[in-house]
């Protein structure tokens, strides 16, 4: 059959959905008078009535039932074709949120490589608030801190790396004190991080050792700013050594532990999995990505301790 009066079956499609040209007209933004002309064409066009009509009542005739039913998953069909092709010349455009400790530590030291690999991909990076919902409509990809996997329709949620939080402090105090013989972990001096308001009781539930607070602690509202302490050697800091990995490299900050926290939270990586979305092709290559990094070995096992005959350590 040639030249499909492709515009008449649409119309035909929308008034089997609502059974009536009133309806129809208002989803097509014409007029009902419109509607039943293009009806018209198509009932002429095909040499037969689709509908049986009772004043203003119609009803579809089983061949006028089977039509409207092939016209609809074909319509589907067609959209989505056009969606996916869209996709083709959309988005190489990406918008990615991070929380602050992810996005200083971790993802903004690593995206030169990714630009590299990939350098028609642009990308926006901006925060994610601990504790707020992600507007998903203007993000593609997120990294947040959770004690459990998020459930979030539409939105792809993998671990993206353990929370597991280490006592470290840097060299410079760990030589300070060693020096002066008077310190361990248990007698601190202690930085906190207020999201985990109690890390530090429950590390030292689990070394099995009792705390002695005497010389005061800090604490702070940021990852950022507690990992910054501890570089400065205001004290000893629980952080999770995903966070801190270059820092364990350089030796900037030492390891004084096996022993840990937060064995449950986890920094997971939250991704668009509509496949209708214009940058999907884009989100999965940087998902790839993310997870072709892998864990420093540093990470994945125990890191060199510094022999301690006295001084800090378990």
């Amino acid at each position: 059959m040639r030249n499909l009066p492709l515009k008449a079956l649409q119309t035909f499609e929308t008034v089997a959905r609502h059974t009536n040209f009133q309806g129809a007209a208002q989803e097509l933004f014409i007029t009902p008078s419109a509607v039943s002309h293009q009806i018209k064409n198509l009932e002429e066009w095909l040499d037969c009535s689709l509908f049986s009509r009772h004043g203003n009542q119609l009803s579809l005739l089983p061949h006028g039932r089977q039509l409207a039913s092939s016209l609809s998953s074909s319509l589907t069909e067609i959209k989505t074709a056009c969606q996916l092709a869209k996709q083709a010349t959309l988005s190489k455009k990406l918008v990615i949120a991070a929380i602050p400790s992810v996005a200083t530590c971790w993802l903004i030291p690593k995206l030169n490589i990714f630009q590299a690999e990939h350098p028609d991909i642009s990308l926006r990076v901006t925060y994610a608030i601990h504790g707020t919902d992600i507007d998903f409509s203007d993000v593609d990809i997120a990294f947040i801190f959770a004690n459990s996997a998020p459930k979030i329709a539409g939105i792809s949620t993998e671990l993206f790396r353990s929370g597991k939080s280490y006592p470290v402090c840097s060299a410079e105090l760990l030589r300070r004190h060693d020096l002066a013989a008077d310190l361990s972990i248990s007698g601190g001096p202690f930085l906190h991080d207020a999201v985990i308001a109690d890390g530090w009781q429950e590390w030292f539930a689990k070394a099995g050792q009792q705390p002695n607070y005497s010389s005061g602690s800090l604490s702070f509202d940021d990852f950022n700013l507690l990992r910054s302490a501890a570089l400065a050697g205001q004290g000893i800091a629980l952080c999770p050594l995903a966070m801190i990995e270059d820092d364990l490299r350089t030796e900037r900050l030492i390891k004084l532990s096996d022993t840990y926290v937060s064995e449950n939270s986890g920094y997971y990586l939250l991704t668009k999995s509509n496949p209708l979305a214009p940058s999907l092709a884009s989100i999965n290559l940087f998902r790839d990505w993310v997870f072709d990094q892998g864990e420093p070995p540093y990470l994945s096992s125990s890191q060199r301790q510094p022999p301690l005959s006295k001084g800090i350590g378990t």
